[in-house]
């Protein structure tokens, strides 16, 4: 009787962990090196699964590594998207959809060990990559050219969130006490991870002043657009874009005065108060 008792305590537990309706793997599986080579540069090495000559990759594992999102709609549909992106994938089913269009995968997704594998060809493709090579002694797959469908940027100061949006390109603040956001029109084009590098920083001047830097660059060329943006209490006083710079260019000098850069021209802005000092054409 305990031993019965266990056995239907282990299989409440699978039913928790393991989605019914999917295929369940056997002993026969093994997991054989996967190396992912990703268009934004990266170079990725995990296990797969392989089970009756088909090669799998975790769902939700490279999904979350591609940038996207991760979950379960309802008891037998998986999903990862993003903006750009969406993959769902049935329990039970061969047919998956990216975005929108049904999609044979060629076997029904296989779960095993609490994870959903899906066959690693049809995952590649709908990450808009290929697989490259497969070792015929070892197993190890190779699969370049993925993507990444990181469409969101985030940076936080003093509790404030910064929030820039790939689809918008504009930057929005969360006031961390009422909710309340604003938007700042930056209207930055082109924000795609595979190609360029978008990071926010922040600095205080000795005056209290806040200056919050947006580079965007390309890694191919070396250039990068600059938005600088200046806040007092809060509040935001002065904001300069500077397109295409090859160098970089210090907005805090040691003077104590503030240099914004604009496309025409370097404001001299004094500290504490935002008032533009000079305007020197470059």
């Amino acid at each position: 009787m305990k031993n019965w008792k266990n056995a239907v305590a282990d299989i409440c537990m699978m039913s928790v962990l393991l989605p019914l309706g999917a295929q369940k793997s056997d002993a026969a599986s093994k997991y054989v090196e996967l190396e992912m080579q990703w268009e934004d540069g990266r170079t990725t090495h995990i296990e797969t699964l392989h089970k009756d000559g088909v090669t799998y990759g975790s769902l939700f594992s490279l999904g979350s590594k591609a940038g996207l999102l991760w979950g379960m709609e309802n008891d037998n549909m998986a999903v990862l998207w993003r903006d750009q992106k969406r993959i769902v994938v049935n329990m039970g089913s061969r047919i998956a959809e990216v975005n929108g269009r049904e999609v044979n995968m060629g076997r029904e997704l296989v779960r095993y060990i609490s994870h959903l594998y899906v066959p690693i060809r049809f995952l590649a493709t709908a990450l808009d990559g290929e697989v490259a090579n497969r070792d015929t002694k070892t197993g190890k797959v190779t699969v370049t050219g993925l993507n990444n469908y990181t469409d969101t940027f985030y940076g936080s100061m003093m509790g404030y969130s910064y929030m820039i949006r790939a689809a918008k390109g504009d930057l929005e603040i969360t006031n961390p006490y009422t909710g309340q956001k604003n938007s700042i029109p930056l209207g930055i084009k082109d924000i795609t991870v595979n190609t360029h590098d978008l990071t926010l920083n922040f600095k205080w001047t000795p005056k209290n002043l806040l200056i919050v830097t947006i580079e965007h660059s390309n890694r191919k060329t070396g250039d990068y657009d600059l938005y600088a943006l200046v806040f007092k209490n809060q509040g935001l006083i002065r904001k300069s874009v500077a397109q295409g710079l090859m160098e970089q260019h210090e907005i805090l000098k040691s003077d104590g005065t503030i240099q914004l850069i604009d496309n025409k021209n370097i404001r001299i802005i004094d500290d504490g108060s935002g008032n533009v000092l000079d305007i020197i054409a470059r």
